[in-house]
C-alpha cells in the first residue's frame, strides 16, 4: 500500500516540489493549502482533523504571510493538535540553518520559524526538522536587477555569507524524511560550498548567459548575516548540486527580468 503523506502548503513554491518528490518516491501525496480549504489560522479544529484522517505523515511547508512569531506558533499548535487527533504518525517541517544562533536573534522571520519548530516539538507526534541553508533561487529574491544601457544588468545584494543548496534537493530530503521511520530528530542540509549572496547572484546570471554586475549592500544590526551563523554545522548533509548545474536545469526556466 502506498504511503499517504499530506503536504501543508502544497501549492506553494517548496510544497509543490515536495508533492512531486513524494510521487516520484512512490508515495501518495495529498497537497493541502488555503486553496483546498486547509487554513491553519482560520479553519475549525474539526475540519483540520478531518483533512488529516488516513494520513500517515505530514510535511509542513506552510509559511506565515505576516512573518510574525505569534502566527507561526499558533499555526504549528493547530497542526499538532489536528495531527494528534487524526492519528498521524509523523510530522516533518522545513526550517532554516542557524535560526537558534545569537547572531540572528534580531531576525524576526527566523525567530518565527524557531517558534514553529518548538511548538511542533511540544506535541506527542514525533517531529523531524529539516533545516536547510538558503536555496539557489534566493538569488532572484534578493537581487534587484536594473538594465544599464547595452551593458547588461546591475544589481544590489545584501552582505550575507551562506552555503546555498538546490531547491529540489531540499524537497527530496523532506519527502525522504516523511517516509523514514518516525522519530524526533533534526537534520541540516546544505549545498557543496560557502559563498556570498553577491557571488551566488553573479554565478546564476553568468550561467544564464547574462552579463551582470552585483554590488554588496551592508545590513546593519544583523551580525549573523556575515559571522557564519548561516553556515551549516559539521554534521550537516551536503548535496553536491552546484550553482551552475542548478541554473542549467531549473534556473534557466525562471524569468530573467
Amino acid at each position: 500500500m502506498r504511503q499517504r503523506v499530506a503536504v501543508v502548503g502544497g501549492s506553494g513554491r517548496m510544497g509543490a516540489r515536495v508533492v512531486r518528490a513524494l510521487s516520484e518516491a512512490g508515495a501518495t501525496a495529498v497537497p493541502l493549502s488555503r486553496r483546498t480549504g486547509f487554513d491553519l489560522t482560520r479553519s475549525d479544529s474539526d475540519d483540520l482533523t478531518r483533512s488529516l484522517e488516513g494520513i500517515e505523515a505530514v510535511i509542513d511547508c506552510s509559511d506565515a504571510a505576516d512573518h510574525r512569531r505569534a502566527t507561526f506558533e499558533a499555526s504549528a499548535k493547530a497542526l499538532s493538535r489536528a495531527a494528534t487527533r487524526a492519528g498521524v504518525g509523523q510530522l516533518v517541517v522545513v526550517s532554516i540553518v542557524g535560526i537558534d544562533r545569537p547572531g540572528l536573534a534580531r531576525m524576526g522571520y527566523y525567530q518565527g520559524k524557531l517558534a514553529q519548530e518548538r511548538a511542533l516539538a511540544t506535541g506527542p507526534v514525533p517531529v523531524t526538522v529539516v533545516r536547510s541553508t538558503q536555496w539557489y533561487g534566493f538569488a532572484d529574491q534578493v537581487y534587484v536587477a536594473l538594465r544599464l544601457g547595452g551593458w547588461g544588468r546591475v544589481g544590489l545584494a545584501p552582505a550575507m555569507r551562506m552555503q546555498p543548496v538546490a531547491d529540489g534537493a531540499v524537497a527530496a530530503r523532506l519527502a525522504r524524511a516523511a517516509m523514514e521511520s518516525p522519530g524526533s530528530t533534526r537534520i541540516e542540509l546544505a549545498g557543496p560550498e560557502p559563498m556570498s549572496v553577491a557571488d551566488l547572484a553573479r554565478r546564476v546570471w553568468r550561467a544564464r548567459g547574462v552579463r551582470a554586475r552585483v554590488a554588496v549592500l551592508p545590513v546593519p544590526g544583523l551580525p549573523g548575516f556575515t559571522d557564519g551563523s548561516l553556515l551549516p554545522g559539521p554534521d550537516a548533509e551536503l548535496d553536491p548540486t552546484t550553482v551552475e548545474e542548478w541554473a542549467r536545469t531549473e534556473g534557466l526556466s525562471r524569468p530573467a527580468g
